[in-house]
Protein backbone atom coordinates (compact mmCIF):
# COMPACT_ATOMS: atom_id res chain seq x y z
CA UNK A 1 0.00 0.00 0.00
CA UNK A 2 1.46 3.24 -1.08
CA UNK A 3 1.17 5.95 1.75
CA UNK A 4 0.36 8.71 -0.55
CA UNK A 5 -2.76 7.22 -1.77
CA UNK A 6 -4.29 7.21 1.74
CA UNK A 7 -5.49 10.58 2.91
CA UNK A 8 -4.76 11.53 6.81
CA UNK A 9 -8.66 13.03 7.38
CA UNK A 10 -9.84 9.37 6.92
CA UNK A 11 -7.33 7.91 10.15
CA UNK A 12 -8.80 10.82 12.20
CA UNK A 13 -12.43 9.92 11.03
CA UNK A 14 -10.97 6.41 11.73
CA UNK A 15 -10.09 7.26 15.21
CA UNK A 16 -13.42 8.69 16.43
CA UNK A 17 -15.11 6.00 15.30
CA UNK A 18 -13.00 3.74 17.44
CA UNK A 19 -13.93 6.07 19.77
CA UNK A 20 -17.64 7.04 19.67
CA UNK A 21 -19.33 3.82 18.00
CA UNK A 22 -21.81 5.84 15.89
CA UNK A 23 -21.47 8.13 12.91
CA UNK A 24 -24.09 10.44 14.83
CA UNK A 25 -21.96 10.98 17.70
CA UNK A 26 -18.63 10.93 15.45
CA UNK A 27 -20.10 13.50 13.07
CA UNK A 28 -21.18 15.95 16.29
CA UNK A 29 -17.87 15.31 17.50
CA UNK A 30 -15.77 16.27 14.65
CA UNK A 31 -17.95 19.14 13.53
CA UNK A 32 -19.45 17.66 10.23
CA UNK A 33 -22.48 15.95 9.07
CA UNK A 34 -23.31 12.57 9.06
CA UNK A 35 -23.14 11.79 5.71
CA UNK A 36 -19.64 13.18 5.67
CA UNK A 37 -18.42 10.17 8.72
CA UNK A 38 -20.40 7.87 6.15
CA UNK A 39 -18.48 8.66 3.23
CA UNK A 40 -15.34 8.64 4.88
CA UNK A 41 -15.94 5.07 6.22
CA UNK A 42 -16.51 3.98 2.74
CA UNK A 43 -13.18 5.22 1.59
CA UNK A 44 -11.72 3.43 4.52
CA UNK A 45 -13.54 0.35 3.76
CA UNK A 46 -11.51 0.34 0.16
CA UNK A 47 -8.41 1.42 1.31
CA UNK A 48 -8.05 -1.33 3.93
CA UNK A 49 -10.16 -3.67 2.01
CA UNK A 50 -11.98 -4.52 4.95
CA UNK A 51 -15.46 -3.54 6.58
CA UNK A 52 -13.63 -2.04 9.80
CA UNK A 53 -17.39 -1.70 11.26
CA UNK A 54 -20.06 -3.79 12.01
CA UNK A 55 -23.95 -3.61 13.05
CA UNK A 56 -24.17 -4.25 16.65
CA UNK A 57 -26.52 -3.10 19.48
CA UNK A 58 -27.23 0.49 19.39
CA UNK A 59 -23.42 1.05 18.39
CA UNK A 60 -20.97 -0.02 15.87
CA UNK A 61 -18.45 -2.93 16.81
CA UNK A 62 -14.98 -2.81 15.68
CA UNK A 63 -13.79 -5.96 13.30
CA UNK A 64 -10.39 -7.74 14.05
CA UNK A 65 -8.90 -5.91 11.43
CA UNK A 66 -9.97 -2.50 13.14
CA UNK A 67 -8.61 -3.63 16.54
CA UNK A 68 -5.11 -4.82 14.64
CA UNK A 69 -4.80 -0.91 13.21
CA UNK A 70 -6.43 1.09 16.15
CA UNK A 71 -2.71 1.53 17.87
CA UNK A 72 -0.57 2.12 14.72
CA UNK A 73 -3.02 4.96 13.44
CA UNK A 74 -3.71 6.28 17.03
CA UNK A 75 0.51 6.70 17.76
CA UNK A 76 0.92 8.29 14.38
CA UNK A 77 -1.97 10.98 15.01
CA UNK A 78 -0.67 11.37 18.78
CA UNK A 79 3.18 12.06 17.24
CA UNK A 80 1.66 14.58 14.57
CA UNK A 81 -0.41 16.05 16.87
CA UNK A 82 2.26 16.78 19.99
CA UNK A 83 4.93 17.74 16.84
CA UNK A 84 2.54 20.22 15.87
CA UNK A 85 1.45 21.86 19.38
CA UNK A 86 4.72 22.16 20.49
CA UNK A 87 5.41 24.95 17.71
CA UNK A 88 1.57 26.38 17.84
CA UNK A 89 0.75 29.32 19.27
CA UNK A 90 -2.25 29.84 21.02
CA UNK A 91 -4.24 32.77 21.14
CA UNK A 92 -7.54 32.52 23.00
CA UNK A 93 -8.93 35.47 21.21
CA UNK A 94 -8.80 34.28 17.70
CA UNK A 95 -8.18 30.46 17.59
CA UNK A 96 -10.69 28.40 16.10
CA UNK A 97 -9.91 25.12 17.74
CA UNK A 98 -11.97 22.46 19.48
CA UNK A 99 -12.01 20.98 22.30
CA UNK A 100 -14.11 18.02 24.39
CA UNK A 101 -14.85 17.60 27.82
CA UNK A 102 -16.62 14.70 29.32
CA UNK A 103 -18.06 15.18 32.66
CA UNK A 104 -20.08 13.75 35.45
CA UNK A 105 -23.81 14.91 35.84
CA UNK A 106 -22.72 16.64 39.10
CA UNK A 107 -20.69 18.91 37.33
CA UNK A 108 -23.50 19.95 34.44
CA UNK A 109 -25.53 22.54 36.13
CA UNK A 110 -22.34 24.08 38.80
CA UNK A 111 -18.96 24.43 36.20
CA UNK A 112 -20.57 24.36 32.84
CA UNK A 113 -22.40 27.51 32.82
CA UNK A 114 -19.58 29.24 34.17
CA UNK A 115 -16.51 27.67 31.85
CA UNK A 116 -18.78 28.48 28.95
CA UNK A 117 -19.05 32.17 30.05
CA UNK A 118 -15.33 32.34 30.71
CA UNK A 119 -14.85 30.21 27.30
CA UNK A 120 -17.26 32.88 25.56
CA UNK A 121 -15.16 35.79 26.84
CA UNK A 122 -11.25 34.80 26.09
CA UNK A 123 -12.33 32.70 23.38
CA UNK A 124 -15.02 33.54 21.48
CA UNK A 125 -14.46 31.54 18.09
CA UNK A 126 -13.20 27.93 20.33
CA UNK A 127 -16.15 25.10 20.09
CA UNK A 128 -16.41 23.54 22.85
CA UNK A 129 -18.27 19.92 22.87
CA UNK A 130 -19.30 18.81 26.10
CA UNK A 131 -20.15 15.08 26.56
CA UNK A 132 -21.26 12.73 29.20
CA UNK A 133 -18.67 10.19 30.87
CA UNK A 134 -18.80 6.93 29.57
CA UNK A 135 -20.59 4.13 31.70
CA UNK A 136 -17.26 1.99 33.44
CA UNK A 137 -13.94 2.43 34.45
CA UNK A 138 -12.54 2.45 30.38
CA UNK A 139 -10.91 5.22 29.85
CA UNK A 140 -10.48 6.23 26.19
CA UNK A 141 -9.43 9.74 25.78
CA UNK A 142 -8.98 11.18 22.34
CA UNK A 143 -6.11 13.71 21.68
CA UNK A 144 -7.21 16.71 23.17
CA UNK A 145 -10.05 15.83 25.79
CA UNK A 146 -10.28 16.10 29.26
CA UNK A 147 -12.44 14.10 31.22
CA UNK A 148 -13.66 15.20 34.85
CA UNK A 149 -14.07 11.88 37.09
CA UNK A 150 -15.20 10.92 40.22
CA UNK A 151 -12.21 9.56 42.32
CA UNK A 152 -10.84 8.35 38.75
CA UNK A 153 -8.13 4.95 39.30
CA UNK A 154 -6.29 5.04 36.49
CA UNK A 155 -3.28 2.00 36.13
CA UNK A 156 0.26 3.55 35.35
CA UNK A 157 0.27 2.15 31.91
CA UNK A 158 -2.70 4.59 30.72
CA UNK A 159 -0.64 7.37 28.97
CA UNK A 160 -2.40 9.78 31.27
CA UNK A 161 -2.22 12.48 33.43
CA UNK A 162 -4.40 13.37 36.57
CA UNK A 163 -4.78 16.24 38.57
CA UNK A 164 -7.05 16.28 41.98
CA UNK A 165 -9.25 19.41 41.59
CA UNK A 166 -11.82 18.98 44.52
CA UNK A 167 -12.71 16.48 47.61
CA UNK A 168 -15.52 16.74 49.70
CA UNK A 169 -17.41 14.59 52.80
CA UNK A 170 -21.16 13.44 51.76
CA UNK A 171 -23.81 14.79 53.80
CA UNK A 172 -26.96 13.10 53.95
CA UNK A 173 -29.73 15.82 53.34
CA UNK A 174 -33.22 15.83 53.95
CA UNK A 175 -36.04 17.98 55.05
CA UNK A 176 -35.71 20.72 58.08
CA UNK A 177 -38.39 18.62 59.89
CA UNK A 178 -37.22 15.57 59.39
CA UNK A 179 -37.40 13.34 62.11
CA UNK A 180 -33.47 12.70 61.68
CA UNK A 181 -32.77 16.10 60.80
CA UNK A 182 -30.80 16.31 64.49
CA UNK A 183 -26.73 17.80 63.17
CA UNK A 184 -25.92 13.96 63.78
CA UNK A 185 -26.48 10.33 62.55
CA UNK A 186 -25.39 7.21 63.77
CA UNK A 187 -25.41 4.03 61.20
CA UNK A 188 -27.91 2.66 62.74
CA UNK A 189 -30.45 5.96 62.24
CA UNK A 190 -28.95 6.08 58.72
CA UNK A 191 -29.94 2.31 58.09
CA UNK A 192 -33.27 3.67 59.28
CA UNK A 193 -33.72 5.90 56.56
CA UNK A 194 -35.40 5.73 53.40
CA UNK A 195 -33.47 6.85 50.21
CA UNK A 196 -33.73 8.90 47.12
CA UNK A 197 -31.11 7.80 44.75
CA UNK A 198 -29.75 9.49 41.38
CA UNK A 199 -29.12 7.15 38.34
CA UNK A 200 -26.42 9.35 36.71
CA UNK A 201 -24.76 10.51 39.70
CA UNK A 202 -21.52 8.58 39.94
CA UNK A 203 -20.53 8.84 43.97
CA UNK A 204 -16.85 6.87 44.03
CA UNK A 205 -15.40 4.01 42.70
CA UNK A 206 -15.97 2.18 46.10
CA UNK A 207 -19.70 2.92 46.21
CA UNK A 208 -21.72 3.60 49.04
CA UNK A 209 -23.28 0.47 48.59
CA UNK A 210 -20.40 -1.88 48.46
CA UNK A 211 -19.03 -0.55 51.68
CA UNK A 212 -22.51 -1.13 53.45
CA UNK A 213 -22.37 -4.63 51.71
CA UNK A 214 -19.19 -5.25 53.52
CA UNK A 215 -20.76 -4.68 56.88
CA UNK A 216 -23.43 -6.78 55.99
CA UNK A 217 -26.22 -3.76 55.48
CA UNK A 218 -28.68 -2.94 52.88
CA UNK A 219 -30.39 0.53 52.69
CA UNK A 220 -33.71 1.15 51.82
CA UNK A 221 -33.77 2.90 48.29
CA UNK A 222 -37.68 4.23 47.67
CA UNK A 223 -36.65 6.16 44.56
CA UNK A 224 -34.81 6.52 41.76
CA UNK A 225 -34.18 9.49 39.61
CA UNK A 226 -31.86 10.01 36.33
CA UNK A 227 -30.16 13.35 36.85
CA UNK A 228 -29.89 15.57 39.70
CA UNK A 229 -32.63 17.74 38.53
CA UNK A 230 -35.80 17.89 40.74
CA UNK A 231 -33.68 15.94 44.22
CA UNK A 232 -33.64 19.69 46.18
CA UNK A 233 -37.81 19.90 45.94
CA UNK A 234 -38.62 16.55 46.04
CA UNK A 235 -36.82 15.80 49.44
CA UNK A 236 -37.31 19.04 50.69
CA UNK A 237 -40.76 17.47 49.94
CA UNK A 238 -41.13 14.26 51.23
CA UNK A 239 -39.59 12.05 53.72
CA UNK A 240 -36.94 10.82 51.80
CA UNK A 241 -33.01 11.17 52.07
CA UNK A 242 -30.24 11.61 49.49
CA UNK A 243 -26.53 11.42 50.00
CA UNK A 244 -24.60 14.26 48.19
CA UNK A 245 -21.56 16.06 48.27
CA UNK A 246 -21.69 18.44 50.65
CA UNK A 247 -20.78 21.25 49.35
CA UNK A 248 -23.67 20.08 46.38
CA UNK A 249 -26.37 20.73 49.14
CA UNK A 250 -24.83 24.31 50.04
CA UNK A 251 -24.50 25.49 46.42
CA UNK A 252 -28.12 24.60 45.17
CA UNK A 253 -30.21 24.78 48.20
CA UNK A 254 -31.42 27.52 50.34
CA UNK A 255 -29.62 27.12 54.28
CA UNK A 256 -33.32 27.01 55.13
CA UNK A 257 -34.50 24.01 52.22
CA UNK A 258 -32.42 21.50 53.19
CA UNK A 259 -30.99 19.79 56.94
CA UNK A 260 -27.99 18.38 56.45
CA UNK A 261 -25.94 15.25 58.42
CA UNK A 262 -22.76 13.90 57.24
CA UNK A 263 -22.51 10.45 56.50
CA UNK A 264 -21.78 7.93 59.50
CA UNK A 265 -19.58 5.39 56.69
CA UNK A 266 -15.58 5.59 56.35
CA UNK A 267 -13.94 5.27 53.10
CA UNK A 268 -16.50 7.52 51.33
CA UNK A 269 -15.73 11.24 49.88
CA UNK A 270 -16.51 13.01 46.99
CA UNK A 271 -13.20 14.02 45.05
CA UNK A 272 -13.35 15.37 41.48
CA UNK A 273 -10.36 14.22 39.03
CA UNK A 274 -9.59 16.23 36.11
CA UNK A 275 -7.62 13.58 33.27
CA UNK A 276 -5.93 14.25 29.95
CA UNK A 277 -3.04 12.66 27.63
CA UNK A 278 0.25 12.35 28.70
CA UNK A 279 1.22 13.72 24.65
CA UNK A 280 -1.50 16.98 25.75
CA UNK A 281 0.70 17.85 28.54
CA UNK A 282 2.36 21.04 26.63
CA UNK A 283 -0.34 21.86 24.49
CA UNK A 284 -0.57 25.74 25.01
CA UNK A 285 -4.30 25.54 24.07
CA UNK A 286 -4.32 22.33 26.31
CA UNK A 287 -3.23 23.86 28.90
CA UNK A 288 -5.15 27.48 28.98
CA UNK A 289 -8.54 25.66 28.97
CA UNK A 290 -6.89 22.93 31.91
CA UNK A 291 -6.19 26.38 33.95
CA UNK A 292 -9.64 27.58 33.23
CA UNK A 293 -11.27 24.61 34.61
CA UNK A 294 -9.03 24.98 37.53
CA UNK A 295 -9.78 28.23 38.09
CA UNK A 296 -13.44 28.14 37.89
CA UNK A 297 -13.64 25.22 39.84
CA UNK A 298 -11.98 26.50 42.95
CA UNK A 299 -13.91 29.85 42.71
CA UNK A 300 -17.16 27.84 42.71
CA UNK A 301 -16.32 25.31 45.85
CA UNK A 302 -14.50 28.02 47.74
CA UNK A 303 -16.24 29.21 50.69
CA UNK A 304 -18.70 31.99 49.51
CA UNK A 305 -15.91 34.95 51.88
CA UNK A 306 -13.52 33.36 49.85
CA UNK A 307 -15.70 33.68 46.23
CA UNK A 308 -16.28 37.49 47.32
CA UNK A 309 -12.69 38.33 48.64
CA UNK A 310 -11.12 36.70 44.50
CA UNK A 311 -14.05 38.76 42.63
CA UNK A 312 -12.81 41.84 44.23
CA UNK A 313 -9.49 41.80 44.14
CA UNK A 314 -9.34 40.00 40.72
CA UNK A 315 -6.85 37.15 41.86
CA UNK A 316 -7.65 33.87 40.76
CA UNK A 317 -7.32 31.29 43.62
CA UNK A 318 -4.99 29.50 44.87
CA UNK A 319 -4.11 25.98 42.95
CA UNK A 320 -5.75 22.67 45.21
CA UNK A 321 -3.35 20.20 45.70
CA UNK A 322 -1.81 18.48 42.54
CA UNK A 323 -1.98 14.43 42.46
CA UNK A 324 1.54 13.04 41.53
CA UNK A 325 1.63 12.72 37.47
CA UNK A 326 0.40 8.94 36.48
CA UNK A 327 3.53 7.31 34.84
CA UNK A 328 2.83 7.06 30.87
Amino acid sequence: MNLRNIDLNLLVVFDALMLEKTITRTARVMGVTPSAVSHALQRLRQTFDDPLFERGSGAMVPTRRAQELLPFVRNALLSLHQGISLYREFVPATSRRSFRIRQSDFLSDCLLPRLCARVRTEAPNVTLVVDQLPAGEEYTLGPGDIDLRVGARISGGAGLKRKRLWRDPFAVAMRPGHEAATGTLSLEQFMELTFLDVASAILDRRSLDEVLRIKGLVRRTAVTIPTLSGVVAIVAHTDLCVVLPRRWVSLYSAPSELATALLPVDGIEYAIDMLWQVHDERDPGHRWLRRLIEEEFDVLYSPPAAQNQQRRIGHPPSRLDVVPPLAA
